[in-house]
């Protein structure tokens, strides 16, 4: 599809987005599955932020079921990642052991332990798909590893399904007051992510 074509698309559908949900929902009883299903593969593979695909499911199924739906899709693609890098724990763990966060994570988790996992999920920015698959990596229990990433998404993904909904209804103030409050949290981090980083760091090597 050419550049100029994929515009035409997108402006149509921003001009008329009741022809999206539409489109959408011919799929029938099906339409919420399909969703489910590329949540979960966006998980697993990240070809998209997920910031997306939560945005799109509130913008598509409304505030309430696009959360639900984006919060299953998440939830499935969290727990085949997770299990992905404990099945093959040498090649996932070849790579990700080059990573920062991942670095930073493992010295983190050895001081404060799952509550470390748990923040990771909630601070923005921090690359929430691939923490599936370091999480993966250390011996956590699965039932307490989707305990902490479900609460943990939570957040974030409601903002984004009320965003998305928003948009859709042309709520203008509710998207306003939502999207600000997302940027003035996302800058906060932004701004003191490197205290916070070293304040980790500090404590974890602070091990006797």
């Amino acid at each position: 599809m050419h550049t100029s074509s994929l515009w035409d698309w997108f402006h149509f559908f921003w001009e008329n987005p009741e022809v999206l949900r539409e489109t959408i929902e011919d799929y029938g009883a099906l339409a919420p599955l399909v969703f489910i299903a590329i949540q979960a593969l966006q998980v697993v593979f990240a070809p998209l932020p997920g910031e997306v695909t939560g945005f799109v499911a509130g913008y598509l199924f409304g505030a309430f079921w696009g959360f639900v739906y984006a919060m299953i899709g998440i939830a499935i693609g969290s727990s085949i990642a997770f299990f992905l890098a404990r099945k093959f724990r040498h090649f996932f763990g070849k790579r990700l052991a080059r990573s920062p966060h991942f670095l930073r994570l493992e010295r983190f988790m050895q001081r404060r332990g799952i509550i470390a996992a748990f923040l990771c999920y909630l601070f923005p920015g921090f690359p929430k798909d691939y923490l599936n698959y370091f999480l993966g990596l250390f011996p956590i229990p699965f039932r307490i590893f989707l305990l902490i990433m479900i609460i943990g998404r939570i957040p974030g993904t409601l903002a984004l399904a009320l965003q998305g909904a928003s948009l859709y209804e042309r709520n203008w103030i509710m998207f306003a007051i939502i999207a600000g409050i997302s940027a003035l949290l996302l800058g906060l981090f932004y701004w003191k992510r490197n205290s916070i980083y070293q304040y980790l760091d500090k404590n974890a090597h602070s091990i006797s």
